[in-house]
């Protein structure tokens, strides 16, 4: 039971991450991006071509995908969510997951559909817990998920930028008035929703099947911990990833038949949102 916790944890670190993204799309924009997984698989295959097929250096590798998730992110933003601003938000987010489909269909004629072996990028032994053997992979991204949590509660608490985010999330309108570009605050928002996507795709991409498709299962499972969150809040969705990672082991430990671990998911999905529909962490701005 211990290892099925242990794995559970680190999973729900990943889907915390992911999670962290679609909250800061959300508070600005007020919308669900479904574009966000994609925006992330075509970053981690622009690093692995780079860092395993042309053998360029770990770091250039990593600021790149990163570079081409962020810069995904803001032309989302720019061409297909700004125009449709005074639109109802179901266009929106149909818009979004249109763009996922575009995306999709790019990697499929770039990279083909065909599974492709992925190098984890830190090796070595691990730590052994209870006769589970924790890879250096996990420890990493646990200390990236922590870090950038940390950095993103200071950059929107302490920083210029920040002060500009919550303000536009807070009435737009009013935000505008008083001189805030929001414009661009929306645009670094999706930039950085981009980066984040982008570098969680790079972390998990060892620790799944890496196909064009390995980040669709993971969304789910991150919009579940956004929504328990209250889409608001990063540490609230960050929260709830880690614990809907926990669970998830739990219930796959328990009940071996396929489906229900989806089908109690879903079931916790309802019965929080019927008694909060902001979540259970919601964040006041």
């Amino acid at each position: 039971m211990t290892i099925v916790l242990i794995n559970g944890f680190f999973l729900g670190v990943l889907y915390g991450l992911l999670a962290v993204g679609l909250v800061v799309v959300y508070r600005v924009s007020r919308v669900i991006t479904f574009a966000h997984g994609e925006i992330g698989m075509v970053g981690a295959f622009v690093f692995a071509a780079l860092w395993l097929d042309d053998g360029r250096p770990l770091a250039l590798a990593v600021a790149a995908g990163v570079g081409v998730s962020a810069l995904l992110g803001a032309a989302t933003e720019l061409v297909v969510v700004r125009p449709l601003r005074t639109k109802s938000r179901i266009s929106v987010m149909v818009a979004t997951f249109g763009v996922s489909n575009l995306l999709l269909v790019f990697a499929v004629r770039r990279w083909s559909l065909r599974p492709r072996f992925m190098k984890p990028i830190i090796t070595g032994g691990g730590v052994r817990v209870s006769g589970l053997t924790i890879r250096p992979i996990q420890f990493l991204t646990f200390g990236v998920s922590v870090f950038l949590l940390l950095a993103l509660g200071l950059l929107i608490a302490r920083s210029s930028f920040g002060l500009r985010l919550r303000a536009t999330a807070l009435d737009p309108i009013a935000a505008a008035e008083a001189g805030v570009n929001v414009n661009l605050v929306s645009l670094g928002s999706w930039a950085l929703a981009g980066a984040l996507a982008g570098l969680s795709a790079i972390l998990v991409s060892s620790q799944v099947v890496f196909s064009v498709f390995f980040m669709t299962g993971l969304m789910l499972r991150a919009l579940v911990a956004a929504l328990l969150g209250g889409l608001t809040s990063i540490t609230g969705a960050f929260g709830a990833g880690v614990a809907l990672g926990v669970t998830e082991g739990y219930l796959g430990y328990q009940f071996l038949a396929p489906g229900v671990v989806e089908l109690t998911l879903a079931l916790i999905v309802l019965v929080v949102l019927a008694l909060r529909p902001r979540g259970l962490l919601a964040a006041e701005y």
